[in-house]
């Protein structure tokens, strides 16, 4: 059985100037040569479905879960920010999908009248 990603664990990363999601497994410190660093056991995502990328003029980046056949050890340097990946079955695609959601949340604060300024990511 096919465990399900926890939606509250799921990050965007940059490695090597390509965008990653990755579930977080757990977080470590360690001692390399007398630094301290800070890594995560991460499962990455597959890559883009190709099909509904184009058809959604790159606006639906959905990718299938690999769970552990994909992990990977990364430093949290290259965490970019929090995302959510929501599962979904869209019509036609073999399986069950999940698509990146950026910003979870801001739509309510933002009718709720507080606003904070937010720099777009580069």
């Amino acid at each position: 059985m096919t465990r399900q990603p926890r939606i509250a664990q799921m990050v965007k990363l940059l490695i090597d100037r390509k965008i990653i999601i990755a579930e977080v497994l757990f977080y470590f410190n360690m001692s390399i040569h007398d630094e301290e660093k800070i890594f995560a056991l991460v499962s990455e995502f597959g890559s883009p479905h190709p099909e509904l990328l184009e058809s959604s003029f790159q606006t639906i980046f959905t990718c299938h879960y690999q769970g552990d056949a994909s992990l990977k050890l990364i430093e949290v340097f290259t965490v970019q920010s929090v995302v959510a990946m929501i599962p979904h079955q869209f019509p036609g695609i073999d399986g069950v999908l999940f698509y990146l959601v950026e910003r979870l949340g801001l739509d309510i604060i933002k009718m709720s009248g507080i606003e904070e300024y937010i720099p777009d990511e580069a």
